[in-house]
């Protein structure tokens, strides 16, 4: 007699379904690590920015006189077009400074001016303020 033998040349459906859920688990997780990361950098470079500012008013007050910041603060700030807000890829923050409207902006470096000292505050993700608060004093 003839016998039907049956043979394996394949994969059920369930050990698909169960190596595609492995699959997805693993890309979730490397993605949320990945996401995590990124704001991370974003926000270093919040904090470098901060630095720069920090060092750019430090600069600048070596040479202005007290009585000249206290009348013209505004015209005695260094320009700092060429720094980027990492979040919304804008150069610039020539409206963070003294001014506190922008202070929910992510990724902007406020500055403020009180009693002759510079307070700096950079600006996470939410608008959220970065623990890595600067001053600059004459």
């Amino acid at each position: 007699m003839y016998s039907f033998s049956k043979s394996k040349k394949g994969f059920t459906l369930i050990e698909l379904m169960v190596v595609v859920a492995i699959i997805a688990i693993l890309a979730l997780l490397g993605l949320r690590l990945y996401t995590t990361q990124q704001r991370r950098a974003k926000e270093a470079m919040v904090r470098a920015n901060a630095g720069t500012v920090q060092v750019s008013i430090q600069t600048e007050l070596v040479d202005v006189p007290p009585a000249t910041l206290d009348a013209d603060l505004e015209g005695n700030l260094p320009d700092l077009a060429q720094l980027r807000n990492p979040f919304t890829n804008v150069a610039g923050f020539g409206e963070a400074w003294g001014d506190d409207t922008d202070a929910d902006i992510e990724g902007i470096v406020a500055v403020f001016y009180s009693g002759g000292v510079f307070t700096i505050i950079p600006y996470g993700e939410g608008g959220a303020e970065i623990d890595y608060s600067l001053t600059a004093r004459r």
